[in-house]
């Protein structure tokens, strides 16, 4: 559930070197929902400007980096299940293996994921999800589309994001409060991911000729990198060191 916010702003920061000459024209091509995603991303650009940009800053402002390192790890850790069942179902069991391993790992040792203690002993973090689980199994993309509050995607990964919801843990335990718990790590996971993002972003919308076709080059290289674990050539894409997969 918390994946759309990584996928939002990080695809957002990597088209500052993915498109930023993209036009309005090529990025009608092979873009049949072109009207409605140019609605929904002008909306999810003021929703972000009013509402999570200034959160972000505060966030940014009052919370001292070792902190906010602490609440990324910890959120990182919570998504351990969905990327286990996602490795098993892609049949990727050493993967899988070491996704169990890091759960186990940085819950107990690492203070429940906020300190990512596996990954100093070598066990380097990966992400998967059922939108690429789905395109291992040979389903296509379908048209891409740009959904309200959730950020870029396609019919194929919008699919994957509703089937996460099945592998999530929350999704199962009932207890009081568990909608105020769901929402805040919706909030807190969405914050800081658009902390680690504000110059670059700013950046983008200073610099970039076409900000829709940007995002929705960048969009569709790091996912096909993602789905083929890496094997994509996105050089000229940024790195980034908490999502880093290993072979």
């Amino acid at each position: 559930m918390m994946r759309m916010t990584f996928r939002t702003f990080t695809l957002l920061s990597a088209a500052l070197a993915a498109s930023a000459c993209g036009t309005s024209s090529s990025a009608r091509q092979d873009d049949p929902l072109y009207v409605w995603n140019k609605g929904v991303f002008a909306f999810n650009k003021a929703a972000d400007k009013v509402v999570v940009a200034p959160a972000a800053r505060t966030y940014h402002n009052v919370i001292p980096k070792p902190g906010r390192d602490g609440v990324r790890n910890a959120l990182g850790n919570l998504r351990s299940p969905v990327i286990f069942g996602n490795d098993l179902l892609q049949g990727k069991f050493g993967r899988a293996g070491k996704t169990l391993a890091r759960f186990g790992i940085n819950s107990t040792l690492g203070i429940a994921g906020l300190f990512d203690v596996a990954k100093r002993a070598g066990i380097k973090g990966h992400t998967e999800d059922m939108g690429q689980t789905l395109a291992v199994w040979g389903i296509s993309s379908g048209p891409y589309v740009m959904l309200p509050i959730l950020g870029p995607s396609n019919f194929r990964d919008t699919t994957g994001f509703i089937l996460d919801i099945g592998l999530e843990p929350l999704t199962y335990m009932r207890f009081n409060g568990r909608h105020a718990v769901l929402a805040g790590r919706f909030g807190v996971n969405g914050v800081s991911i658009r902390e680690a993002n504000l110059d670059t972003v700013e950046v983008l919308r200073n610099t970039s000729i076409d900000e829709y076709a940007s995002l929705k080059s960048a969009y569709e290289q790091l996912r096909a990198n993602a789905i083929s674990d890496g094997q994509v050539n996105i050089d000229d894409l940024p790195d980034y060191d908490e999502y880093e997969d290993e072979e």
